[in-house]
């Protein structure tokens, strides 16, 4: 009885591992995306010489590619 228990209790502890694992490995990915886009709005904010905002388009785009890569990691 009692090494069923410890069997049932290391399993719990393995299948834990592997989904805190799992959860970082997605949350490194989801940073790393959120790093290129952040990369591509200081580009694009450092190509504009005249110091202007960026236009709602290409925020707007860059929106919509964010959610949808969001989107895939879930």
């Amino acid at each position: 009885m009692i090494n069923i228990v410890a069997l049932l209790l290391f399993i719990m502890v393995v299948l834990t591992l592997i989904n805190g694992m799992l959860f970082f490995k997605k949350l490194i990915k989801l940073q790393e995306e959120n790093n290129n886009l952040l990369k591509k709005l200081l580009s694009a904010e450092s190509d504009e010489s005249t110091g202007k905002a960026m236009p709602s388009e290409d925020i707007e785009k860059l929106k919509a590619e964010f959610l949808k890569n969001r989107k895939k990691y879930d």
